[in-house]
């Protein structure tokens, strides 16, 4: 390992090995994205650099950007995505714009056309010259911060201003632009004291302070409500938020952004909240609880919609590192800001045990939707051999291989709905969704950020539609390519399944630009190497997937794998805006698998 560039006596530094020099330092260890003309200058430094990081050749720059969000989310420093020039940086701002809605820090490299071409017609110019697109104005619009080295004497005060505003809350993705004759530019030496990371240690009397107002407002509730986001598994405070939920006996209920913030096994869960919620945690919050403590998150419109009742009714108080939206999202709400994981810790130090609720609500049960099919099936319809299989029998089966530790991460759409809505994961498994821009195929790339991110024994299970697997599939050979152990579930209806589920209840069942021919997602998936390399399996009946499950067992992680699950009678998902009140509720797998949809549930 090469602990930093051989040079001759006197001579410094250039901007890509320097860059790649401070990348290291920070404990960085990939590189996502796709190579090309005014990008290979910085690959071709980290090739030099002999193991100490390694460039992960993406399938598409998009696919670069969600897998450097999803190692983000999962505890490295920060993710680092880079393209070249035009049509690759285009496809790199779809992905980074994820990144800057839900605050993930991200450093997107972006190389430019030589400075020489500018404003000449040079094949790719971003200048903002004469008719060309402005790289400056496009990234100000879709990242914290973004800055243009135009010489190496500026690198330093470009590079530290980039990485300070992106790991700053509120974080978010940084960008830095440079043109390829810059990238071979000397830098100086490193100013003395020159450090990429700001050291921000909030003021003892700042979160006695902080902590003494919390317990004040907790300690007049009779039946405070901790609602646990995404940002504490961000901040890394979700040890020291569970034993604060646990010393004060508060219940708990997650979010659809990380469903898992809390153990979903732990006697004070009550459920998760949001669109594809659970009922009966709504139900409380809504009705029986006096004080809603957001921890980590500020209800988004996806996560609060549904106990806008709890929040016109209950006192709320938002504690989070940066309460971004809380004035609007939450208006009137307390809020305190402070860093998750010192808050809690203290409030756990100095509490002495004080109880400010009264543990898990006597006789409280959690209840889901019972899945339900779309259309009426008629009773008199005799049913002859196996009978299609129906997703919410796949999830109640996938249960089963959830892996005990590592990551489970979501797509977007009907099938994300269900699962978040019926599974329960282990409590080492971390769950992730994007919300933010909410774009299909986000999951199958993010997983493989998520999985290089994590500890040796780590496993990653993706769960997406066959939309999202047409969009970004292809980044399931990059899983191939490294050999990592992560198992994409792909949800095959031959549809955008929310897409034909609105057009079905709010335009009178008129379908347009949302079916397509059902593609054989186990066929391609067979198309990404020897069953050495990658497992593949598809089913379409209840007896066909145990078998193919218990094939997935003997595999036992070994590399990639790959599950086609073909749906082909569809049901009603668990969101909320498409149910009424009427809609069956139960407590699932305790209850018959599938409740028949009345008429009424699909009306228009």
């Amino acid at each position: 390992m090469s602990a930093n560039f051989e040079k001759v006596k006197g001579d410094r530094l250039t901007v890509a090995e320097a860059l790649v020099q401070v990348l290291v330092e920070a404990g960085i260890q990939s590189v996502y994205g796709v190579s090309g003309a005014n990008i290979e200058n910085f690959h071709d430094a980290i090739y030099r650099r002999q193991g100490d990081l390694r460039s992960i050749a993406a399938r598409s720059e998009s696919g670069a950007a969600f897998m450097a969000d999803g190692e983000a989310r999962t505890g490295a420093p920060f993710g680092v995505c880079c393209s070249t020039s035009g049509g690759g940086m285009m496809n790199l701002a779809v992905g980074v714009a994820e990144s800057y809605q839900e605050g993930i820090p991200v450093l997107a490299i972006v190389g430019q056309i030589p400075t020489r071409l500018e404003g000449m017609g040079g094949f790719q110019d971003s200048s903002g010259m004469g008719q060309t697109v402005h790289a400056l104005g496009l990234w100000k619009a879709i990242s914290k911060v973004v800055r243009e080295i135009r010489s190496g004497a500026s690198f330093w005060d470009d590079l530290k201003t980039v990485m300070t505003e992106m790991l700053t809350p509120r974080r978010g993705p940084g960008v830095l632009l440079i043109p390829k004759d810059i990238f071979d530019a000397p830098v100086p030496p490193r100013p003395e004291g020159w450090h990429w990371k700001k050291e921000e240690k909030p003021k003892e009397n700042f979160l006695r302070s902080t902590r003494r107002t919390l317990e004040g407002i907790l300690s007049r509730s009779e039946r405070p409500v901790m609602i646990v986001g995404a940002g504490v598994g961000l901040d890394g405070a979700r040890d020291a938020v569970v034993e604060f939920a646990r010393c004060g006996q508060i219940p708990v209920v997650t979010t659809l952004s990380d469903l898992n913030a809390f153990p979903n096994d732990d006697p004070l869960y009550l459920g998760t909240i949001g669109t594809a919620g659970h009922p009966s945690a709504h139900d409380y919050l809504n009705h029986q609880a006096d004080c809603l403590v957001l921890v980590g998150t500020q209800l988004e419109v996806m996560l609060g919609a549904p106990v806008k009742a709890a929040m016109e009714r209950c006192g709320v108080v938002v504690v989070d590192s940066s309460p971004h939206l809380q004035r609007k999202a939450v208006p009137g709400a307390v809020s305190l800001t402070a860093p998750l994981a010192r808050l809690f810790s203290d409030l756990c130090e100095h509490g002495e045990g004080q109880r400010f609720g009264n543990g898990r609500p006597e006789n409280y049960q959690l209840e889901c939707f019972l899945p339900q099919l779309v259309t009426p099936v008629d009773e008199d319809v005799p049913r002859v051999g196996p009978q299609p299989l129906r997703q919410s029998e796949a999830i109640q089966r996938i249960q089963s291989i959830l892996p005990e530790k590592g990551s489970l991460v979501f797509d977007a759409g009907n099938c994300a709905a269900s699962s978040l809505h019926y599974l329960a994961p282990p409590r080492d498994l971390k769950t992730t969704i994007a919300l933010g821009m909410g774009g299909m195929g986000y999951a199958i790339a993010a997983g493989v950020g998520t999985q290089l991110a994590g500890d040796s024994d780590s496993k990653t299970m993706v769960l997406c539609g066959d939309g999202a697997f047409l969009l970004l599939g292809m980044e399931v050979h990059t899983a191939v390519d490294l050999g990592i152990p992560m198992l994409v579930v792909v949800f095959n209806n031959a549809q955008h399944g929310m897409c034909v589920t609105r057009q079905q209840l709010y335009f009178e069942n008129r379908i347009e630009c949302a079916q397509y021919a059902r593609p054989s997602i186990a066929q391609i998936g067979r198309g990404f190497g020897t069953p050495e390399q990658i497992w593949v399996g598809a089913a379409e009946t209840v007896q066909e997937l145990d078998e193919q499950l218990e094939k997935l067992r003997e595999w036992n992680w070994k590399g990639p794998a790959l599950l086609e699950v073909v749906i082909r009678v569809e049901e009603m998902p668990p969101f909320t805006p498409f149910l009424d009140g009427e809609a069956p509720k139960g407590h699932w797998f305790q209850k018959e698998t599938t409740k028949r949809l009345t008429k009424r549930h699909v009306a228009a």
